[in-house]
C-alpha cells in the first residue's frame, strides 16, 4: 500500500496540512463566528422566554391573589348581609309577635270580662228561678207563703258557706 510508505509520509503530511489549513481557514473560520452568533441568539432568546414566562407566572399569581382577595371580601360581604337579613326579620318577627301577643291579651281580657258577666247573669238568673221555685214548693208543700227576698238571702247564704 502506497500511503504506508516511508518515502511518501513527508508529501502526505504537507498535503494534510494544507488541506487542513484550507478548510480551517476557508470553511471553519468564517462559519464557526456565524454558529456562535446562533447559540449565543438562541440562549438570549430561551433566556427572554424564560423571563417572560416568569414574568406572565408573577402577574398570574398576582391576578389570583387579586381575585382570591375578591372572593373573600364577597363572602364576608354576603355573609354580613345575611346577618343583617336575619337580624331584621328576627326584629320584624318580634315586633309582630308582641303585636300579636298584644292583640291577643286584648282579646283574652274581653273574653274573660264577657264570660264574667255571663257568668254573673247566669248566677242571676239562676237565682232568681231557684227563688221563684223554692218559693212556689214551700207555698204548694207547706202552704206558707216565704216572701221572696228570704228566700234570695238564705240562697246567698249556702252560696257563700
Amino acid at each position: 500500500m502506497p500511503q504506508f510508505d516511508p518515502a511518501n509520509f513527508i508529501p502526505q503530511l504537507v498535503w494534510l496540512a494544507a488541506i487542513f489549513a484550507v478548510l480551517y481557514f476557508f470553511v471553519v473560520r468564517p462559519t464557526l463566528p456565524k454558529v456562535g452568533r446562533v447559540i449565543d441568539a438562541r440562549e438570549g432568546k430561551v433566556a427572554g422566554d424564560l423571563d417572560a414566562a416568569e414574568s406572565a407566572k408573577g402577574e398570574a399569581d398576582a391576578i389570583r391573589t387579586r381575585y382570591d382577595e375578591g372572593m373573600d371580601a364577597a363572602r364576608k360581604a354576603a355573609q354580613a348581609e345575611v346577618a343583617a337579613a336575619r337580624e331584621a326579620a328576627a326584629r320584624a318577627s318580634e315586633v309582630r309577635l308582641k303585636s300579636l301577643a298584644g292583640v291577643l291579651d286584648g282579646k283574652a281580657t274581653e273574653a274573660a270580662e264577657r264570660l264574667a258577666g255571663a257568668c254573673a247573669s247566669a248566677k242571676a238568673s239562676l237565682t232568681a228561678t231557684a227563688a221563684e221555685l223554692t218559693g212556689e214548693a214551700v207555698q204548694r208543700l207547706a202552704g206558707i207563703d216565704v216572701p221572696r227576698a228570704e228566700i234570695e238571702a238564705a240562697l246567698a247564704a249556702q252560696d257563700r258557706g
